[in-house]
């Protein structure tokens, strides 16, 4: 259970507005990655924290990055309190991603603990990250076609929710993918409200150092439309949605991936020649 100073200084993080500029977003991430890192020790019993992801530096920093952090020692049960804590504690604009490093993928864990070694040249290093970006979206298409597989037998109070909450994640996985392509080769991600809907567009255009587009126009409104489901799912009590729309977009997530790897592989091509 976390201190009542802790508490009390979690209710004070939440008015902390976002910085303007990504350099100080970083430093006030910094912060909190440290003070997230005593939490998990002191008040949880975590062994080893590590920070990793764009704040180590692993991929670069951008105004779309989380606070990604690996620990070991927890049981599934105090994983997800500590989240929760943590989730509370930190600002709105901050997202945490908090794993295991015993229940984490190999893949993951290889990264997390830098036991495989990047490539040093950009076009092949951008292709790892994208490799890994496909497989973690591959684990989530996975467990939603074996939700969908049992749907009969689930509640649609549990199953909507649910498959909602997976398309969502699948649809960020694709977001990522279009993040590691703008933020390598073009001048960062676009600005404004709409910045989702404007960093689609963006990778479906020919960009910096020459790249091709990551995706047709074609395929550009077909994610598009997951973009917008995203944002209803975000905004719209689970009560609120359309239990037919849900299933429908679902059940053509495996479709759109195939898709989507087909679209990183035809990049990836592009990235041998220029690494050559």
């Amino acid at each position: 259970m976390a201190s009542s100073f802790l508490v009390a200084s979690a209710e004070l993080a939440k008015d902390i507005s976002e910085p303007t500029s990504v350099q100080q977003r970083r430093k006030v991430a910094s912060y909190f990655a440290m003070q997230c890192s005593q939490i998990l020790k002191k008040e949880f019993g975590a062994q080893e924290v590590i920070v990793f992801g764009s704040l180590r530096g692993d991929t670069p920093w951008h105004k779309a990055s989380d606070l990604d952090i690996a620990v070991s020692g927890l049981s599934k049960d105090r994983l997800r309190e500590a989240a929760d804590y943590l989730w509370r504690m930190l600002p709105e604009w901050l997202p945490l991603d908090l794993v295991s490093i015993e229940r984490v993928d190999d893949r993951v864990r290889d990264r997390i603990l830098k036991l495989t070694p990047m490539p040093q040249n950009i076009f092949l290093e951008t292709k790892v990250r994208l490799q890994d970006e496909i497989y973690a979206i591959s684990q989530t298409v996975k467990t939603l076609d074996t939700l969908l597989a049992q749907a009969d037998a689930i509640p649609n109070i549990a199953l909507i929710p649910a498959a909602a909450g997976y398309v969502e994640d699948f649809y960020s996985g694709c977001e990522r993918l279009a993040e590691r392509v703008v933020v390598t080769f073009d001048d960062g991600l676009p600005e404004g409200r709409n910045w989702h809907q404007k960093l689609l567009l963006q990778v479906s255009e020919p960009g910096g150092k020459g790249r091709p587009p990551l995706w047709d126009a074609s395929f550009l409104e077909t994610l598009d439309d997951y973009r917008s489901f995203r944002h209803r799912v975000r905004h719209l009590y689970n009560i609120d949605l359309d239990d037919d729309r849900v299933l429908v977009i679902a059940g053509r997530v495996p479709e759109i991936f195939e898709q989507t790897k087909q679209a990183v592989a035809e990049f990836s091509h592009w990235l041998d020649e220029m690494s050559a």
